[in-house]
């Protein structure tokens, strides 16, 4: 799901760099207001390492197709929206700047489609359940956002392709916004359930005694994160993921970048 070079038009870059700036600050704002403790810093930091690694394994979905996790809605759930959007910034701006995945120009558009806008889902799952006091049901809202998240970033990657291009750049969008939403909303379905999974499993893990501590929290990330590397990095899928597939079944192979 990350854009790389050339995927957007330069007026895009700009768009999508100024509305992620602006998210990001409203985010900071929100966190400055709720002063997260070193102790949730910490922890972010563990999740972060989770989701980065999570993010380099893709599994089958389709025949010819894999995907990963994305991640935005299970580190807003567990860290709060500002917090969580930040997290996943870091992580993108890392993958960016450090492995060329997804391309320094496309980084607004990205943080957009996988930080921000699942934050902002994950905030409004939040305020619909805080009525209620049962641990189902917010492991029940946050599979439904993250599900919910994916086809949405899915028709903003369409929707940022086609701005301020040019018709002629354009044979093939059609079939690749149809490829794209249809295939997302599969893959949303599994993230949905992957992010319930983690977060049933994540949450009474860091509310025990023994993780109590923030360094536990963050050992506990990183360490989870290592061993998904170690069992599942073997057996990543080598198909290419929803976006890529897209592209190339749309003839549109050239939204990947030289």
């Amino acid at each position: 799901m990350h854009l790389g070079n050339g995927a957007i038009t330069p007026e895009c870059v700009a768009l999508t760099a100024g509305a992620a700036a602006a998210g990001l600050g409203v985010c900071a704002v929100t966190m400055r207001i709720a002063r997260p403790t070193p102790d949730k810093l910490l922890m972010a930091a563990g999740l972060g390492c989770l989701v980065f690694t999570a993010q380099a394994i893709n599994v089958p979905v389709a025949p010819g197709i894999s995907a990963h996790l994305v991640g935005g809605v299970l580190l807003a759930g567990m860290l709060g929206p500002g917090l969580g959007a930040w997290t996943m910034a870091v992580v993108l701006a890392f993958q960016a700047i450090a492995l060329g995945d997804g391309s320094i120009a496309s980084l607004g558009a990205n943080m957009l489609n996988m930080a921000l806008v699942p934050a902002a889902i994950a905030a409004l799952a939040r305020r619909i359940t805080s009525v209620s006091q049962r641990p189902a049901m917010s492991w029940l809202a946050s599979g439904i956002a993250a599900g919910f998240a994916v086809p949405v970033a899915a028709l903003l990657i369409v929707a940022e392709i086609a701005l301020f291009r040019p018709a002629a750049e354009l044979t093939g969008w059609t079939s690749f916004a149809t490829l794209m939403v249809g295939t997302h909303v599969w893959i949303g379905l599994l993230e949905g359930a992957v992010t319930v999974v983690l977060v049933a499993a994540l949450r009474p893990m860091t509310a025990t005694a023994a993780m109590r501590s923030a360094w536990g929290q963050a050992l506990l990330g990183v360490a989870a994160g290592l061993l998904i590397a170690a069992l599942l990095l073997p057996i990543s899928s080598p198909h290419p993921d929803g976006y890529e597939a897209a592209a190339q079944a749309s003839g549109m192979s050239w939204l990947l970048g030289p």
